[in-house]
């Protein structure tokens, strides 16, 4: 008989808010709000349960949750911190089961099939490591537990924040059917609208639907949609060295006003170039596939890509390939508020990328290794700009 798995699924509460009001008391209790501040053109990342009540959420534009919250606290992000937080995170769930997947910065699913024993119980399992969470990091998660990842996740939506649910495989049926189609995860808004046009408002009647009706509208989705009502998924949890290379790196910048000046444009690209380049040093890429993605004014968005002979990691080739495609691409007298760069057809460097040089070029390769690995390490201490081309600095 297969053994029935136990799966957490971890979901910090208002995550980034929750740090800064734990960083600083006079935040708490109030609404904060994290993305940037208000004379910015960014998005929220996340806002606390205060702002929430005020109708802002996460990828809103700020200056709408400005007008909806206006006594609202912004804040920038501040990426150090919850990446700091977020691998103090992983390393406490790594105590209760080696099978620790992260999904994002704030979320993550633990298999605690082969360890509940020691604790007695799944709930008690889960009630010592929101303790641990809440002892170590300051803040509170909510936790839902199941027989696999999609019910897990489902279930931490249940109750919070600061929540704990157990739906056991019985309880399926009574717990998770009832709830409409919109609280499936992987269910978006489109395929919600066509799935209530069919007469299917909660997930119990999807769990009945036809899977032959639903394959000739969803294709194969459409029959994985039905098992997943079921509950039967059996997705793993990944262990950290099964999981998968990133598919591509990438950074993006909203201008604090719309641009048509080439210059700026360039000396933007320049700069994401160099962010894209140490990031992909830093864990190890080279790519071959580039991409510019820009935004203009009026939100009308395009991308364009170019694929290289060889991979590579090195800003220069990175933001000479952008500006030939925004040179080639961009609609003069067109206003940008956008720019964005992305590598992807990544491999790692292993070394064979260069068997074909010669020793001259490989004395090259080797000084051009140090030089960035220098670069690297002063902007990781210091900060972007500590070093960076003069353009780049007369237009900041």
């Amino acid at each position: 008989m297969k053994r029935t798995k136990i799966i957490l699924h971890i979901d910090m509460d208002a995550f980034f808010a929750s740090l800064e009001q734990r960083d600083n008391p006079l935040l708490r209790g109030k609404p904060v709000i994290v993305g940037g501040t208000v004379e910015s053109r960014g998005v929220v990342s996340t806002c606390s349960y205060e702002a929430r009540a005020y109708g802002v959420h996460s990828a809103m534009p700020i200056q709408e949750a400005l007008r909806k919250c206006p006594n609202g606290v912004f804040l920038r992000v501040n990426s150090a911190k919850y990446v700091s937080a977020s691998r103090q995170l992983i390393q406490i769930l790594l105590r209760f089961s080696p099978q620790v997947e992260p999904v994002s910065v704030d979320e993550a699913f633990v298999d605690i099939t082969g360890s509940v024993r020691f604790y007695g119980t799944e709930e008690n399992l889960a009630q010592l490591l929101k303790a641990a969470i809440r002892r170590e990091l300051g803040v509170s998660a909510t936790i839902g537990i199941a027989p696999n990842k999609i019910m897990a996740k489902m279930a931490s939506d249940l109750n919070k924040p600061d929540g704990l649910t157990l739906i056991r495989p019985e309880e399926i049926e009574t717990k998770i059917h009832p709830l409409p189609v919109s609280a499936m995860w992987g269910v978006g808004k489109r395929t919600q609208a066509v799935l209530e046009k069919l007469g299917i408002l909660t997930i119990g009647q999807l769990a009945s639907a036809s899977e032959k009706t639903l394959k000739k509208i969803f294709g194969k989705n459409g029959p994985a949609l039905v098992h997943l009502a079921r509950g039967e998924a059996d997705t793993p949890v990944l262990f950290p060295s099964e999981f998968p290379d990133e598919k591509s790196i990438g950074h993006e910048h909203t201008f604090a006003q719309d641009t048509d000046d080439f210059d700026e444009l360039s000396a933007e690209l320049l700069l994401l170039a160099q962010m894209v380049g140490r990031r992909m040093r830093k864990h190890g890429f080279v790519g071959k596939r580039v991409t510019l993605k820009y935004r203009y004014e009026n939100f009308e968005t395009h991308t364009h890509q170019m694929t290289l002979l060889t991979p590579t990691d090195r800003d220069g080739a990175i933001f000479l390939s952008v500006r030939k495609l925004l040179e080639e691409k961009f609609q003069k007298n067109r206003k940008i508020r956008l720019l964005g760069i992305s590598v992807s057809q990544l491999s790692r460097t292993n070394g064979t990328l260069f068997l074909s040089l010669s020793l001259f070029e490989e004395k090259q390769k080797e000084k051009r290794q140090r030089l960035f690995s220098t670069l690297d390490r002063l902007k990781d201490h210091y900060g972007e700009m500590v070093v960076t081309h003069a353009s780049v600095l007369k237009l900041k």
